[in-house]
């Protein structure tokens, strides 16, 4: 109030309580601007010798009809010289003992106005106005010793006639109410002093006008701030008077509080937030900011509980045979749900981290947000009405709110209502299964990405719930759900005993076998994986030493790398693209050859047989180094066939998709078929015949399972099919079979065995979510990560340590050198710092556990070292770009990949 009243009327445009205007014109207002000086006030201009005179015109005013004007004409004056100069502006000696004389008067003043009215209580009412606007009644004992004398009551009187909204004694009558709300929440005895304040017909004509006198013809930034707390005010008014009629010591059924009474002013109220906020929100205090919806979610948290308990007792009425009252108090729920999601599409921030300014706050900013309980309440008794309140075009405008707000604005909201989205979802169920997002859910769907790619543990429910349309889902929103789960699962594996694996860098399967109990087809590998190398020489005792160096990460990525490259150089795997004749060396477990491409499915079961005898076991185990490359958020450098992925992960696969599928892991076989199907050989003369053994196919419905000669094993694609002709006629159908036989059963064994290793370390659960998200290009995307090395990408998410900038010589030098290397050299690069030859998908952004770090060491005499686990650089200071370059290629080769880079 001390502040409204060194305010212009102006500012607050004309809707501002004001005097009337012969007082305005007899004694004009003397108004501080804000910034001026504070004035020397002589407390004579309000003297205390005239005021003691107040009691002598009091007595007389009964009798004497001039006496009682002249009364009101020396109110009015008093009331001026307040507004002249204000509570804050009077020399402390005298101010306090003016105060008091003035708060002395008030009853008998009160009493006067209710027994004269006319003239007299309008002067009362205008020099309460002037009490209230001068900041005589600033403090909670002030207001309490104001409404007790019942003078505000001269103010509320023009509330029963029937003015228009924009007189002035209306807009008076209404800020004196609003200041004077405040002594509710502070004295616990108000309730019984006074009920009069109280009065649910006085309150109506309150909340009645309240929307017109609070609404601005125009705000600056400056007065945005008050007009913040004029709100606050309203608000609280509302509250209290829920809580004075509906408290346990009331009785409840003197005044049926109708919900929809209130919502005009608090519409209102919604309105000039979501107007004028978007506008000055950013130029006032925190605090300020934040008080509206502080008082919004109280009220709503009320509301809600009301709401709710209508409808659980009208319920029980019905039940009893009564009247019931249901469909009434669903109607007040449904209003409320929707001014609880109104709420939410304010702007002004509800969570995160309380700033120093607010240490002395009413509230904690993380406690200005509504319970996401209560709009799922609602929500569940919402169901069964015939129309749900919370039609499309609702959320279409939350969620439109929503995708320009701040993260953890945008997760607290879609908690809210999570409830509330997959019926939403369900809408357009049609368009989502053709893979089609219609733009009425354009804004959920960057809403709900960016808040799961952050953070996807807590909105599982949710997940579960749009898991059925993963168009809405970004592949790293698919990759972060899932991630999410196996962080979960490693707590709950973490309470064991890890399983600690020792192995030479040279061959690193060496005894895994029997150390995973692969042997027992049912046994689970549910512990913590632990990786050591041994060093490769022994010490003066003869014994093997292991490495230096307690695996945190990095160890468990190198060998999962390795791992992966061995089974490439086993030829368990072939890359059908190329010629198969090398396996006439069956000793090919040791040999490096290059791999053959980037497409790798399992080989034939003969060629398998022929290159180790227990291959069902190493697929077995190579399912489990998948599985714990998924477990743990790591990549492998292996590309597996996309039919190979889809019978994996039980994706079903249908006869028409067999043929695309072939595109993906052998494009020449592809073209074959297809130049059979399409019979564009016939405009050539050539016959189907010819084409068969041009192109090495079968000619009869006969495959064969290796193209080695010595290995050969041909297998009936149907009971005679080595007697059937493959013909014009028949040709669809050798196709198909030929195709189920190349890219289904003829690995359905080695996919068998896989998948039991698979399971052994990941739950069957989670390889269904994946398969309920993810495409089998995604699933690949997640395993293998990207190829290619943007050196770019690499350099921007990079971090310095230890005295290293971004602007640092030998930064500057080591990012030169990386580009100027092939790619080759640059996964390796890649593999000596992190473990791995592969960029996670999405980018070096991603990359776990931390991002890649160079961290500065100050002398020059050492080699460049790596922390894997870490995925830390320790780089020299070296004196020049060559001696840096020499210096890093030696230390990659020296400790490089021993099988070599795909």
């Amino acid at each position: 109030a001390s502040s409204r009243a060194t305010m212009s009327s102006e500012d607050y445009g004309s809707k501002r309580s004001l005097p009337s205007e012969d007082t305005q014109s007899e004694h004009p207002r003397k108004i501080s601007k804000p910034g001026d000086p504070a004035p020397i006030v002589d407390c004579a201009q309000l003297d205390l010798s005239e005021l003691d005179l107040l009691p002598s015109w009091f007595d007389k005013c009964r009798c004497d009809p001039d006496v009682c004007r002249q009364a009101a004409a020396n109110l009015k004056r008093f009331a001026c010289l307040l507004q002249s100069v204000p509570f804050g502006l009077r020399r402390t000696e005298g101010k306090v003992a003016i105060k008091r004389k003035l708060y002395a008067y008030l009853p008998q003043m009160a009493e006067l106005a209710d027994e004269l009215k006319s003239d007299f209580r309008d002067a009362v009412a205008i020099f309460v106005d002037e009490l209230v606007r001068a900041g005589y009644a600033q403090s909670l004992l002030d207001r309490r010793n104001l409404v007790v004398s019942g003078a505000w009551r001269a103010c509320m009187a023009v509330l029963e006639e029937d003015l228009c909204p924009e007189d002035r004694r209306v807009h008076a009558a209404i800020y004196v109410y609003l200041h004077l709300v405040d002594h509710v929440g502070f004295y616990d005895d108000f309730k019984l002093m006074s009920a009069d304040f109280w009065k649910p017909a006085l309150f109506k004509r309150i909340i009645e006008y309240a929307p017109s006198v609070l609404t601005p013809l125009s705000v600056q930034a400056e007065t945005w701030e008050l007009m913040c707390q004029e709100l606050s005010a309203a608000l609280r008014a509302i509250f209290y008077f829920f809580i004075f009629w509906t408290s346990k010591e009331q009785d409840e059924s003197l005044v049926d509080f109708d919900i929809s009474d209130v919502m005009p002013l608090l519409d209102t109220i919604l309105d000039i937030l979501q107007c004028f906020d978007r506008q000055f929100g950013k130029q006032i205090s925190f605090k300020s900011r934040g008080e509206p919806l502080e008082e919004l979610v109280r009220l709503s948290g009320a509301l809600t509980q009301l709401a709710c308990e209508r409808l659980d007792l009208a319920e029980e009425r019905k039940k009893g045979g009564g009247k019931g009252g249901t469909r009434a108090a669903r109607k007040q729920m449904s209003i409320v749900l929707l001014f609880l999601i109104r709420v939410l599409q304010l702007r002004i921030p509800t969570c995160g981290v309380k700033p120093e300014t607010m240490a002395e706050g009413p509230i904690p900013l993380d406690e200005r947000q509504q319970d996401s309980e209560w709009i799922q309440n609602l929500v569940e008794r919402c169901e069964g009405m015939e129309e749900h309140p919370v039609t499309p075009s609702v959320l279409i405008e939350l969620f439109r709110t929503m995708a320009d707000i701040s993260l953890e604005e945008q997760r607290y909201r879609l908690e809210c209502v999570s409830s509330l989205v997959p019926p939403f979802i369900a809408g357009y169920a049609e368009r989502l299964k053709q893979n089609m997002v219609p733009p009425e859910l354009a804004d959920l769907k960057s809403v709900l990405n960016s808040v799961l790619q952050d953070d996807a543990s807590g909105a599982q429910e949710l997940l579960d719930e749009i898991s059925f349309y993963p168009c809405l889902l970004e592949f790293t929103t698919k990759r972060a759900t899932i991630h999410a789960v196996c962080d979960r699962l490693k707590l709950t594996n973490g309470t064991g005993e890890p399983i600690r694996i020792v192995v030479p860098r040279d061959n690193v399967l060496d005894g895994v076998c029997s150390r995973l109990n692969l042997q027992d087809e049912h046994a689970r590998i549910d512990a913590p994986l632990e990786i050591e190398f041994r060093a490769g020489y022994s010490d003066d005792t003869g014994n093997e030493l292991v490495d230096e160096g307690e695996d945190q990460g990095g160890l468990r990525r190198q060998w999962l790398d390795r791992s992966s490259r061995y089974f490439l150089q086993s030829d368990l795997f072939m890359s059908p693209s190329e010629d198969a004749a090398h396996l006439e060396n069956a000793s090919g477990l040791a040999c490096k050859r290059p791999s053959r491409g980037l497409i790798f499915v399992p080989s034939p079961e003969p060629v398998c047989r022929h290159v180790q005898e227990d291959w069902p076991e190493q697929f077995d185990l190579f399912g489990c180094v998948v599985g714990f490359a998924i477990l743990y958020k790591e990549t492998i450098p292996v590309h597996l066939g996309h039919n190979f992925l889809r019978s994996v992960f039980g994706l079903k696969t249908n006869a028409e998709d067999l043929l695309p599928l072939l595109e993906s892991v052998d494009k020449t076989l592809h073209t074959k078929l297809r130049y059979i199907i399409d019979g564009s050989y016939k405009e050539l003369g050539d016959t189907l015949q010819d084409v068969l053994e041009q192109g090495n196919l079968p000619r009869t419905f006969v495959v064969s399972e290796s193209h080695c000669q010595e290995l050969v094993e041909s297998t009936p694609l149907k009971e005679g099919g080595a007697s059937i002709k493959v013909t014009e006629e028949n040709k669809d159908e050798f196709i198909r079979l030929f195709l189920e036989r190349t890219l289904v059963s003829g690995v359905a064994r080695q996919v068998d065995c896989f998948r039991r290793g698979l399971l052994r370390v990941v739950p069957d659960h989670l390889i269904q979510r994946i398969a309920e998200v993810m495409t089998v290009k995604e699933i690949d995307l997640l395993l293998c990560g990207a190829d290619y090395i943007d050196v770019d990408d690499w350099e921007r998410h990079t971090d310095h340590e230890n005295g290293y900038t971004k602007d640092s010589q030998a930064v500057k030098w080591f990012w030169e050198v990386v580009r100027a290397m092939s790619i080759t050299q640059r996964a390796s690069l890649l593999a000596f710092i992190t473990g791995s030859s592969q960029v996670p998908s999405g980018g070096f952004r991603f990359l776990q556990p931390e991002l890649f770090t160079i961290q500065r060491v100050r002398t020059t005499k050492c080699y460049p070292a790596a922390h894997t686990c870490a995925n830390t650089l320790d780089l020299p200071e070296y004196d020049s770009k060559e001696e840096l370059e020499r210096r890093l290629r030696f230390a990659i080769e020296e400790t490089g990949d021993v099988f070599g880079l795909r």
